[in-house]
């Protein structure tokens, strides 16, 4: 069995993130939201955004290149996409948008490693908040593009993990 480089795993998170892109349409189109979902968008808005600055600082460090380079910033266009969506989203349920960033700490990033370490870490905390918020949706439509944004956000995990040459024990590897 040939095996693939990290650089080719990663690669192909691109297209994964393409597929999603018409279901994010539907979630901007979303009707009249309850208060308690809406408030919800918002969390995920602060969440989106906070891991465009992650990849933003990622690519500002100047140590990816290439590839790597490439997926991280495909990674960082899908935290756009959702976080525009959730927006459109908020608006269409007739409130206004958060301002906010949820913070999440950077470590110190020194090379590729901790820079691909410190993605996973973003990756997960983006998966496990959709994963607990998915049931709290009153609006079931919500609930299944949220679970849509869980599955590229797991999906970068996974591909996260290859790169690191780490392989977590199945099943519940990707989200904590």
């Amino acid at each position: 069995m040939k095996s693939i480089t990290r650089a080719q795993a990663l690669f192909s998170a691109t297209a994964l993130g393409l597929i999603g892109a018409p279901m994010l349409r539907e979630f901007a189109e979303a009707a009249a939201a309850a208060p308690g979902d809406l408030q919800t968008l918002d969390a995920a808005i602060e969440l989106e955004r906070a891991g465009i600055a992650a990849y933003d600082a990622a690519a500002k460090t100047g140590l990816l290149t290439g590839r790597i380079l490439t997926v991280a910033l495909a990674f960082r266009a899908d935290h756009i996409a959702h976080r525009d969506a959730l927006i459109g989203a908020v608006r269409a349920g007739g409130g206004v948008p958060t301002a906010k960033t949820a913070h999440l700490p950077v470590p110190p990033l020194t090379d590729e490693r901790d820079i691909l370490r410190y993605a996973k870490s973003v990756e997960e905390k983006a998966a496990s908040t959709y994963l607990s918020v998915i049931p709290d949706f009153q609006d079931r439509h919500l609930a299944q593009v949220a679970a849509a944004i869980l599955g590229v956000e797991t999906t970068h995990v996974a591909l996260l993990d290859n790169a690191l040459h780490e392989f977590p024990a199945y099943p519940g590897g990707f989200v904590k």
